[in-house]
């Protein structure tokens, strides 16, 4: 492929390119670094193992795969943290000591899911996918990413519930001591 053959092709491909790689990273400058990557990567397997057969299917094949590369490589605390964001303006201090407190018992209780129904919780409920686009993420039936979901919730409710039930337990009996 010459460089002008390379041109077009990256000007025909690039919204195509730009619009898996949004949906899929849900961040327009994710998804602009996805398909900067990836007409690079067309440029360089021209320049040493010649064109691909089919131009068009290479580039979206590896769009599909560098923007879940992307995904994985965010920091899933980052995005649990981002969700449980609070104003610290809004609170007093006491109220944002209990805030981070919840979100600490958050972060610790989704840590011990299994691998599977973690990603899956933090697919669907901090990231804000879709059942089928975590099936193509994935690569997991519809039915089993849904009952991995169900039993990340029902485990993340249950964990939750029995530590504050504790910690409230452990309050009231340091409260009668005084």
């Amino acid at each position: 492929m010459d460089i002008a053959a390379y041109k077009r092709a990256v000007i025909d491909l690039r919204p195509t390119l730009l619009l898996v790689a949004k949906r899929i990273t849900r961040n327009s400058e994710d998804a602009e670094d996805v398909v900067q990557e990836v007409c690079l990567k067309l440029w360089h397997r021209c320049r040493t193992d010649g064109e691909p057969d089919n131009v068009e299917a290479y580039c979206m094949t590896m769009t599909k795969n560098i923007s879940i590369d992307k995904i994985r490589g965010r920091h899933p605390g980052e995005a649990v943290d981002e969700f449980l964001h609070t104003e610290s303006e809004a609170h007093l201090p006491d109220e944002l000591l209990e805030i981070r407190e919840e979100h600490a018992l958050i972060h610790r209780i989704i840590a011990t899911l299994p691998p599977l129904q973690r990603k899956i919780l933090l697919l669907k409920e901090i990231e804000g996918y879709e059942t089928e686009e975590i099936v193509a993420l994935t690569g997991v039936a519809v039915e089993a990413v849904r009952n991995n979901l169900s039993r990340a919730r029902k485990r993340l409710r249950e964990v939750y519930l029995d530590t504050r039930q504790k910690r409230e337990a452990m309050l009231e009996i340091l409260g009668k001591r005084e």
